[in-house]
């Protein structure tokens, strides 16, 4: 015998739950093949109680004992008389009691639909076979159906820092109709189980369980990863410096690889366009490398898509406005200050300066702003003193810069 107990109310059988949280009714008494030996007792706290057993609708006695024996889908009042401590105690419950056994679902089949006719963000499961309806009654005769609870398991994945992980999951679904409706479809292809129903799982029951044949996801999520080149010298102002930052000095060569949910997703489209206009420009591909050479603002953006489904994902770059700024003094002794004539800058796409002596004569020349002069001419040190210098430079931003000006050239203590 196995008893479980709520409040005053108690069920000796092989398999049984009580539940008190339904309207209209005290208690609903879920039991599993009801025999002539299965009992609904009552718990009275006191032998000047009295009991007394009615089948409602009507109010027909039909025990005066603390026991009943059940029939299914049968409701009873169960009424206690009588004084306790001294007072009057009188109170009335209701019961209403179904055997599980002859409402057992009998599934066939969990089929999903053909992945032209459905939605992206949606998936309706239909479960073939049969599903008996269960209901109660109160005792005013109102009828309330009962909600079956069945539990689907599927697969799926999710995206967290930076990365796809498997995600296992699993959730209550109620069937309406023969179809389970699916908030979230997956991510991946999977199976479905279709496990239940709640009472089966309560009363301590093999649940019946159904699988899909397997399922070819179609639902899309797109996700961005960047690599920005990394620049080293300091002479940059808002040089990148980071390999996740999207902003900083021209040219700012940043490489995008989609970690869309492939192979699920399977076409890749990259825009690029400077403040809400028009892409200019349009690729395809897993990946896209684009160096920014103009200021502004821009919006990547990644359209990850299959034949059914399409999501996308976005990131804003920012490209610094060009400046350049030279020195009127260097000092190339070797104590790794200030050892060259290099020019302070940033979001510059194009320079040459010209070093000249007191004569106009060219000492030095170079291209690269990130590098500069150290204060040689043909491998040997240049005189300390006075030089000229020219400088033609152009910005993302398209400013052109022509600069003239003196640049001290000072020894101090030589490291020759």
């Amino acid at each position: 015998m196995t008893t479980v107990s709520a409040q005053q109310i108690r069920i000796s059988s092989g398999k049984g739950k009580i539940y008190d949280q339904y309207i209209g009714v005290d208690y609903l008494v879920m039991m599993y093949d009801i025999d002539a030996a299965a009992e609904i007792s009552v718990i009275l706290p006191a032998s000047t109680l009295t009991v007394k057993w009615f089948r409602y609708p009507g109010n027909f006695e039909i025990s005066n004992q603390n026991f009943i024996n059940p029939d299914d889908n049968t409701g009873y009042l169960l009424k206690i008389e009588g004084t306790l401590n001294g007072q009057v105690y009188n109170k009335e419950m209701s019961i209403w009691v179904i055997d599980y056994k002859l409402y057992e679902p009998a599934l066939t089949a969990l089929k999903f639909p053909d992945p032209a006719s459905t939605g992206c963000n949606q998936l309706s499961l239909s479960v073939e076979g049969q599903i008996p309806a269960m209901f109660y009654k109160a005792p005013n005769q109102q009828q309330y159906s009962i909600d079956r609870e069945f539990n689907l398991q599927y697969e799926s994945l999710e995206f967290e820092d930076g990365e796809w992980r498997d995600l296992p999951m699993e959730m209550p679904v109620l069937i309406t109709d023969n179809t389970v409706e699916i908030s979230e479809p997956p991510f991946k292809d999977t199976y479905f189980t279709l496990k239940g129903d709640q009472f089966a799982r309560d009363l301590g029951l093999e649940p019946y369980e159904i699988r899909s044949s397997l399922y070819q996801a179609i639902r899309v999520s797109a996700h961005i990863k960047t690599e920005t080149e990394v620049r080293e010298e300091k002479n940059e102002g808002d040089r990148p410096d980071e390999i996740t930052v999207l902003s900083g000095s021209a040219p700012l060569d940043i490489n995008f690889t989609s970690l869309s949910n492939e192979p699920v997703a399977n076409f890749f489209r990259w825009e690029i366009n400077a403040d809400g206009q028009e892409p200019f420009i349009v690729r395809t591909g897993t990946s896209h490398n684009y160096s920014f050479k103009e200021a502004g603002t821009f919006t990547v953006k990644l359209i990850a898509s299959n034949n059914y489904c399409t999501d996308a994902d976005s990131v804003v770059v920012k490209v610094s406005e060009s400046a350049v700024y030279a020195p009127n003094v260097f000092t190339p002794n070797g104590d790794g200050i200030n050892d060259e004539f290099r020019v302070a800058y940033k979001s510059i796409i194009e320079f040459d300066c010209w070093v000249y002596n007191r004569w106009g004569q060219e000492v030095y020349h170079w291209t690269d702003p990130q590098k500069g002069w150290d204060g040689t001419v043909k491998g040997r040190p240049a005189s300390e003193g006075a030089y000229f210098y020219v400088i033609r430079a152009k910005g993302a931003d398209g400013i052109e810069y022509k600069l003239k000006g003196d640049i001290n050239l000072l020894r101090g203590k030589e490291n020759l």
